[in-house]
This record gives C-alpha cells, sequence and structure tokens, in this order.
C-alpha cells in the first residue's frame, strides 16, 4: 500500500500531507476507499493514474448484474467491502473472470482466492471510479458500502473489533492456515445454538443441528474437530486436514 501511495504522490494524485494522512490510518477498514469517501483523492485522477499503469476503467454502471450466480455468490457485502471488488463478467468458454477493483493494492488477495476457487481461470482486472463503484453496488448487490463502513469505522474506534477473544480466535486461525482444505470457525453460545462463520459472516443453527452439520461433510472429506478455548465456547471444524489430529492441537495448545 504505502508503494501505491507513494507513486500517487509522485503522479499528483495525492498531495504529500494526505499521502501521510492515508498511510497513518489504523488498519480495518480500507485506507484508500476513506481517503476517496473524504476527498482526499480525486477519482478522476485515480482513473487516469490506473490508466496509465496499464488498468481499463469502467466509466459507467451498466445494466445489470452477472447472470451467473455461481461466481456472483462468492461476492458477499463483506468480501466486496473488505477487498473493494465486485465481477462484471465470468467468461466460461475462454476461462477469463473480469473483476472491478478500486485499490489495486489488494489485488493479490483477490488473485488468490479466485485462484483457489476457479484455478483453471484467468482474472483481468478494471477500474472502477469511486462514485460508479458505490452504484453498482447498490443497484446490483443492493448493498450500502458507505453505511457497511461507517459501522466498521465505528467499531475500531470503539474497541469493538480489537478484543482479546477475537484477537486469540484470529492468533489460532493464523496457525491453522494451510493445515486443511477448508477451516470453518464455529462458537457456542448460551442460548443453545452455535455460530457458523465463514469469510466474516454469520449463520446461526439449533446446536442439535451440529451432528448433521458434520454428517454433510463426510462425504468425501474426513472431519476434525478443534476446541479453541478450555471452556469449549469456539472451535474450528478441519474439512480433510493435512496433519494429524496431535499435530494440529499443538499449534494453538
Amino acid at each position: 500500500m504505502r508503494n501505491l501511495v507513494l507513486k500517487m504522490v509522485h503522479e499528483g494524485v495525492v498531495s504529500s500531507d494526505n499521502a501521510n494522512k492515508i498511510l497513518s490510518m489504523k488498519k480495518g477498514t480500507d485506507s484508500l476507499y476513506r481517503a476517496l469517501s473524504r476527498g482526499m483523492i480525486d477519482e478522476k485522477k485515480l482513473a487516469k493514474f490506473y490508466e496509465k499503469e496499464g488498468y481499463p476503467v469502467i466509466y459507467d454502471e451498466g445494466r445489470g448484474p452477472m447472470a451467473d450466480e455461481f461466481f456472483t455468490r462468492f461476492f458477499t457485502p463483506d468480501v466486496i467491502a473488505r477487498h473493494l471488488v465486485v465481477p462484471i463478467s465470468f467468461k466460461k468458454e475462454n476461462k477469463d473472470i473480469i473483476v472491478g477493483f478500486i485499490n489495486s493494492a489488494l489485488i493479490p488477495n483477490v488473485k488468490e482466492t479466485i485462484k483457489c476457487i476457479f484455478p483453471e481461470f484467468n482474472t483481468t482486472f478494471f477500474h472502477i471510479p469511486y462514485s460508479i463503484f458505490k452504484k453498482i453496488v447498490a443497484k446490483h448487490f443492493l448493498f450500502d458500502i458507505e453505511k457497511y463502513i461507517a459501522i466498521m469505522t465505528q467499531k475500531e474506534i470503539s474497541g469493538d473489533m480489537h478484543t482479546d477473544k477475537g484477537a486469540t480466535i484470529n492468533a489460532a486461525k493464523k496457525k491453522l492456515s494451510g493445515t486443511a482444505e477448508q477451516i470453518f470457525l464455529l462458537e457456542l453460545e448460551d442460548d443453545g445454538s452455535f455460530v457458523f462463520r465463514e469469510q466474516g459472516l454469520a449463520s446461526r443453527f439449533p446446536l442439535k443441528s451440529l451432528p448433521l452439520f458434520q454428517e454433510g461433510f463426510k462425504r468425501g472429506y474426513i472431519n476434525m474437530i478443534i476446541s479453541t478455548d478450555d471452556n469449549k465456547k469456539s472451535f474450528f471444524m478441519l474439512v480433510n486436514p493435512k496433519q494429524s489430529r496431535a499435530d494440529i492441537e499443538s499449534l494453538i495448545s
């Protein structure tokens, strides 16, 4: 991100003062998006910058959302807000996926994620100016990204995003990274239900449905459930683990 902002300063997209403010923003919601929303960066200058960098630019919101739900369903509000990307087209015959973006610094993560889901496809990126990006998200995904960012920023300020429990779980998940094909977080609640978390989204299920949940993965997969705390309130479900249970448990013990 730093190299991108410094290049923008050199190209006259952002002033040195604003660049320092952008780079000093706390982590959480994307700093480039916040800079655009606050008028610290001109979206037209940013579009010209990306054109010079070799990215095509989309200057209208289009007629409607993509028809291929198999691809678009991965673009949840959380993914859109976190990576600042939206799907543009999915060309099965050419094995090419076109994605619109705001912040090119996030592209490597997006590429890696899409490659895991669609390993045989190439991904092409188009820049979408800030104002048009908001319209696309609102019109085609029924999602108010400004409201979402505002809520996340408020949580960041209040400290809700950085609880000790959250830090412990995130640290455990980081240690488990790469130990299984998929890793899902589940948390037991006092009302007799558990919350299943995936990519920042949460779904609540009755506790009695847990065996059914496990059974759904048994077709072709090996399951493993590992608790993340002594009270058995939080635990991970690992799909197709690559190491023994003892070795994996030792990582978060």
